[in-house]
């Protein structure tokens, strides 16, 4: 007889949540910058005085934000081994979700690098001669172009060991799914010609957010008492 578990079997842990905030923090950064009146990633066929603009006297503002997020993005990853180390501790654990701490690492690594060019186009920004700072920009702006894809992935294999786990309930299941699929059309869609369609999955995040909130609320309130892992 196949044992049937019940959502009260479930060992929570404060790693997802810790990382889910952790990795929010990125908007006091964005929020910052902006404020500033610094740009970043104006991509697709901006002009370069329209980069001048974004990026001209911005350096240290670029670089503090691209150090910011250099630590703060690391959040992402930690989600992702929390919720690997409560599926593991629930008796459900899976090499999925090796898979997804990989991937997760990959898309962080990827956006720490596109925040690192962007800074260098700011360094390099020059009214007599903008073309360092025009290739850096679109160098940037298409790194950062690659997050969603690993992203998605990780989270389409978190979703499918919660759900095979029958530990978390069925509606934080569809948002990830939601929030998985989306990321995997948005990559799919970044080509020019997409962009009516990439403007539309490109709300994926938002949906990624939420659930990644909820499953570590959830898991923070099952975390045992005497652990604080």
């Amino acid at each position: 007889m196949t044992e049937t578990r019940t959502r009260t079997d479930l060992v929570g842990n404060r790693m997802v949540l810790a990382g889910s905030i952790l990795y929010l923090l990125e908007w006091v950064a964005i929020i910052a910058v902006g404020v500033a009146g610094a740009g970043e990633f104006a991509g697709g066929d901006a002009a370069p005085a329209d980069l001048l603009e974004s990026y001209l006297g911005f350096g240290d503002e670029l670089a503090t934000m691209a150090g910011w997020f250099a630590i703060v993005l690391l959040g992402r990853i930690l989600l992702f081994v929390g919720l690997r180390r409560a599926l593991a501790d629930s008796g459900h654990g899976h090499g999925l979700m090796d898979f997804a701490v990989a991937a997760s690492a990959v898309s962080v690594t990827l956006e720490i690098a596109a925040y690192a060019i962007s800074t260098g186009a700011a360094e390099l920004a020059d009214p007599d001669d903008p073309s360092a700072m025009v290739i850096l920009d679109r160098a940037g702006g298409w790194v950062n172009q690659m997050i969603w894809g690993p992203l998605a992935v990780a989270i389409l294999c978190a979703v499918w060991c919660m759900w095979r786990s029958g530990l978390f309930s069925t509606a934080l299941h569809v948002v990830g799914a939601v929030a998985g699929v989306g990321g995997i059309l948005a990559q799919l869609t970044i080509a020019r010609s997409w962009e009516t369609l990439f403007n539309v999955f490109g709300l994926a995040p938002i949906v990624f957010w939420v659930w990644m909130l909820w499953a570590g609320v959830v898991l923070w309130r099952r975390t045992p008492r005497a652990s604080a892992g």
